[in-house]
């Protein structure tokens, strides 16, 4: 793993080098994190292998964005920036190195931004991205100007972040490499707790154990809001109890904010509140799905607790038009609508299709394209059965994400499991024509298209609406 040159303590923004050159630019996290830089007077240089549109906001916004990596593009910068995506072969990487300049992670750079402020960190295995965006919208709509950095693209900021005027910073944080224990938040939130980074952490102890230290880092006079509803968390709060904490949920009576959904369609939901057992108010949602409600829960505990009155949090969430990428609307094709989902863990896809049925009147048809090598070795039967959920499964091959094949793991043990356990319809396509193809036959009134998983599965769902 690479290592920063700033230590956890670092207070000052001031101390970093001018002239920063991020190696993968175009990344949700890394795009975000050079755009605040940009903002508050960097020189901001980087480089990534594609054109998107993360790339073209930044150029939009002045940043100097190369297609491709080559040495000679680090010329004149005083420091690298990388995340742990980014291989120790990178040519930029290599060059920096030999050339003895300061190579950051990106985790360093984000805990000098949020650490001397009043920060909010989200973290979890599912849900933090939306979660976050309901806090951060919150916080704009209730006048505190937030700075955000979230890991999709928020409709209501127009992207991944905002450099704001006050004091809070409101971040979704990254526990996939443990960079999340940098932080130091005033604000903790944990959604969640599932096994999705065993890799890094060696068993589910041990990031459990993260969490645990994540919730510990919390500033004198802050507070923790964790969902009371999970069994990962559950296990954290019975090994170690924290002071000021918070819990929320749906299912688990013992929590302080608990929610209740009254009626739910097409065009979101209704769910009432209870604080500590009286009745708060009743809440509207624009996006759909019972877990939106459970992040939703999340977002009028932070809200209460600092204070916002529930007629300012109930007209933020009301506002709130969701993250890209999250159940996101793509059009029709042939009556049956397209839909996009970043879903890539099992638990995800299974809340997406779960989603998808309460608002479906005909099949459900699925486009999954699994991520990492190493997550569907682990986990494939667990995605199976996830799929089991929908009317007819079209597989893709694996998005890679960086990580060398593994031999023997490919989509084909997706599929097998399912038609294994007697699933009747299951396809495996080897391009996104060919999955786009096969979704045009079968699409019909009424139907709904699932485009689902953390690559760019989305292209199928662009030229199926196209």
């Amino acid at each position: 793993m690479l290592s920063g040159v700033f230590s956890e303590s670092s207070e000052s923004w001031s101390v970093l080098p001018r002239r920063l050159h991020f190696i993968g630019i175009g990344g949700t996290g890394m795009s975000g994190l050079a755009l605040l830089a940009h903002e508050r007077g960097h020189i901001v240089s980087g480089s990534d292998l594609v054109e998107n549109e993360a790339v073209r906001r930044l150029r939009a916004r002045g940043v100097q964005v190369f297609v491709g990596h080559r040495p000679e593009q680090i010329e004149g910068v005083e420091a690298v920036v990388v995340s742990s995506a980014i291989p120790l072969s990178n040519e930029e990487l290599v060059a920096a190195r030999e050339r003895g300049l300061p190579v950051l992670h990106r985790g360093d750079i984000l805990a000098l931004l949020f650490n001397p402020k009043k920060g909010i960190a989200v973290a979890g295995t599912h849900g933090k991205t939306t979660t976050t965006s309901m806090i951060s919208l919150l916080l704009e709509v209730a006048g505190f100007s937030p700075t955000v950095l979230v890991g999709g693209e928020l409709e209501d900021i127009g992207g991944n972040a905002k450099s704001g005027q006050g004091e809070f910073f409101v971040a979704e944080t990254d526990e996939s490499d443990g960079s999340f224990l940098k932080l130091r938040p005033f604000c903790a939130v944990v959604t969640n707790i599932e096994d999705d980074h065993v890799e890094f952490y060696g068993s589910m102890e041990e990031e459990k154990r993260a969490f645990a230290r994540f919730l510990g880092n919390v500033k004198e006079g802050g507070f923790r809001v964790v969902c009371g509803d999970h069994p990962g968390i559950q296990d954290v709060l019975g090994a170690q109890s924290f002071p000021s904490l918070i819990t929320y949920g749906m299912e688990n009576p013992r929590v302080q904010y608990r929610g209740n959904v009254i009626a739910r369609g097409e065009g979101g939901s209704s769910f009432e509140v209870f604080r500590h057992n009286r009745r708060v108010a009743v809440f509207s949602l624009r996006v759909p799905g019972s877990h939106n409600v459970s992040n939703a829960l999340a977002c009028i505990a932070v809200g209460m607790e600092l204070g916002i009155g529930v007629r300012v949090i109930a007209r933020s969430l009301e506002a709130f038009r969701g993250v890209k990428r999250r159940f996101e609307r793509l059009g029709t094709v042939n009556g049956a609508m397209v839909v996009d989902d970043y879903a890539h863990h099992p638990t995800e896809i299974r809340v997406v299709l779960q989603t998808a049925r309460e608002q479906t009147s005909g099949r459900v048809v699925v486009v999954f394209q699994p991520h990492r090598y190493t997550r569907t070795k682990r986990l494939y039967r667990e995605m199976a059965r996830a799929l089991e959920l929908a009317d007819y499964v079209v597989l893709l091959p694996i998005y890679s994400a960086g990580e060398p094949a593994i031999p023997g793991v490919s989509t084909e043990l997706v599929a097998r499991v399912l038609v294994n356990s007697g699933f009747p319809h299951v396809h495996l396509a080897s391009t996104f024509e060919e999955a786009a193809a096969v979704c045009l036959r079968m699409a019909r009134e009424g139907d709904t298209i699932l485009t689902i998983g953390a690559g760019d599965v989305w292209k199928v769902g662009t030229m199926l609406t196209a």
